[in-house]
């Protein structure tokens, strides 16, 4: 139990930091805050932490998974926090446009869009 707390923990801090602390919790996770809490402390609480691959590299891979499952409305985030690594925009773009020729057309050109919306809303809140 004492290992699911600390997981929890990191999860949360982690999360706060990648997506900021002003992020809305989804609604659906009000209603079903156990399985958000299995999930998030799993996947950002151990691993997102473990040491093997470095945390830039993971967030890359997530956004090139989200890109070729055509998930636009999660990416976004996504690509916000891959900045925040240090990831650049020209690299980002790279990975999308590379995956064309694995996910297809429709995929790519809505991550693109995503991408786009994504670095404004980026450099917004560098700004800021």
């Amino acid at each position: 139990m004492e290992k699911y707390e600390d997981n929890k923990r990191k999860a949360h801090e982690f999360r706060e930091w990648y997506y900021g602390a002003d992020r809305p919790v989804p609604p659906v996770a009000e209603s079903a805050s156990d399985t958000f809490d299995l999930i998030n402390g799993v996947l950002f609480g151990h691993i997102y932490q473990r040491d093997v691959v470095d945390t830039k590299t993971r967030s890359l891979c997530t956004i090139a998974a989200l890109t070729v499952l055509d998930r636009d409305r999660q990416i976004g985030d996504h690509i916000k926090g891959a900045l925040k690594l240090g990831a650049t925009k020209e690299q980002i773009v790279e990975i999308i446009t590379q995956l064309l020729f694995y996910g297809g057309y429709p995929c790519t050109v809505n991550a693109l869009s995503a991408a786009e919306k994504a670095f404004k809303e980026y450099d917004k809140d560098v700004e800021e």
